[in-house]
């Protein structure tokens, strides 16, 4: 098992982060199908109660290059669906990512939550295990599933980012 954490700045409070980024639909859909070029990303699921937020994904990423070792046992059908749960009274969530190919052999699990760093900024923190139970790749792809991991989070954080521009503007701020 790998551990990770990834770790980017926003200038916006915590409620706007959660509210107009994370799990807004529009802000979701522009990233990841036009910044991000995935092929997929469907919201499946999304039930909210007084204590917790769940939101089950589909997604199918834009897949690069692969190892040959990778490609052989993937195939051109490399998906994933993430089923996270956010708990609003600690405001963390946490998301298990199933994917559509090695499910019983391939883990990974994490936890998204911010720091405030002051009233117009704040910190994510995305903490994430992986794990691979493959004799002679399994570190091989837990590496390269960390390295994509952290390319997709420091894209999607510069398109956030923008895109808080773009809201600050809109309001007048």
């Amino acid at each position: 098992m790998t551990d990770v954490r990834i770790e980017h700045n926003f200038d916006c409070d915590e409620n706007t982060f959660w509210e107009k980024i994370f799990f807004a639909e529009p802000f979701n859909r522009q990233m990841y199908l036009e910044h991000l070029k995935f092929k997929r990303w469907e919201v499946m699921d999304f039930r909210e109660t007084e204590t917790s937020i769940h939101r089950t994904v589909s997604v199918t990423p834009a897949v690069g290059d692969l190892p040959g070792a990778i490609k052989s046992l993937v195939g051109d059908n490399l998906g994933y669906t993430e089923e996270g749960t956010f708990d609003k009274k600690m405001r963390r969530f946490r998301v298990q990512v199933v994917p559509t190919v090695l499910a019983d052999k391939l883990s990974v699990r994490g936890e998204i939550w911010l720091q405030s760093q002051s009233a117009e900024r704040c910190k994510r923190i995305f903490d994430a295990q992986v794990s691979v139970k493959m004799f002679g790749v399994g570190g091989i792809i837990e590496k390269r599933i960390i390295a994509d991991l952290q390319l997709s989070y420091n894209a999607g954080a510069a398109f956030t980012s923008e895109y808080l521009k773009g809201l600050k503007s809109a309001s007048g701020d």
